[in-house]
């Protein structure tokens, strides 16, 4: 009866441990952080600011925008998309 009772006791306390170690493995998040892009098609420029956790997650925003922004609702030639498929992917960010 003592044995099952320093058992049942000690695997609590493993527990217990256990459970405040999975707590301390939890790590926040990292803050966002402001992007800036710049670019650059046929003498205009378009800045776009971004605030995201990551630079790969502010550029694909960023990519998005400017295309919608370069495209404006229009039908583009073969030509003119890939002019604007490659200002977006290559911008200056800052």
């Amino acid at each position: 009866m003592k044995l099952k009772l320093a058992i049942k006791v000690l695997l609590l306390a493993f527990m217990t441990v256990l459970s405040f170690q999975a707590k301390a493995w939890v790590s926040n998040s990292p803050k966002d952080q402001l992007y800036t892009f710049k670019f650059h098609l046929k003498g205009e420029t378009y800045e776009y600011n971004q605030a995201a956790n990551t630079y790969e997650e502010a550029f694909t925003k960023a990519a998005k925008a400017c295309y919608s922004h370069y495209k404006d609702g229009r039908h583009l030639t073969e030509d003119d998309g890939l002019d604007i498929i490659d200002v977006c992917a290559n911008p200056r960010s800052t």
